[in-house]
């Protein structure tokens, strides 16, 4: 279980990969791929979060579609967050209600975890195709 420094001298324990339940990866992943398609989109159109010029395109998004953006970090945060200095642990009403730098910094440390690439090997095997020191 990863430890996660938040802002506000704040922390949180992250589920690793590892230990959610396939319920768990089937709703994060569901979520990333209904946001990616929209981001994709926006992206095909020009959008690019560092150039103004581009944002338009957000706000010609629908609301569903904005929705579906922003809800991948709160379903990250929802069901990989173990446990954090913050009190009782967010839900659905409340996920959103933390201070937006402390929100921010955990859907990305959240992010990062589940993107990190699984680890299938089996405990004291070494890849074979993997150059080792003499």
């Amino acid at each position: 279980m990863p430890a996660v420094n938040l802002p506000n001298d704040q922390s949180a324990i992250i589920a690793s990969r590892s230990e959610l339940s396939e319920r768990q990866v089937r709703a994060i992943s569901r979520s990333f791929m209904v946001a990616g398609a929209t981001v994709v989109s926006m992206t095909s159109k020009g959008f690019r979060e560092d150039d103004p010029s581009t944002w338009a395109i957000w706000n010609d998004l629908s609301d569903d579609d904005i929705n579906n953006v922003n809800a991948y970090q709160s379903v990250l945060i929802l069901n990989m967050v173990k446990s954090w200095s913050m009190g009782d642990l967010p839900n659905e009403t409340t996920v959103q209600d933390m201070p937006s730098n402390v929100f921010q910094a955990l859907a990305v440390a959240c992010a990062e975890e589940f993107n990190r690439a699984p680890d299938f090997t089996p405990d004291g095997v070494t890849d074979p195709k993997v150059p080792t020191a003499n």
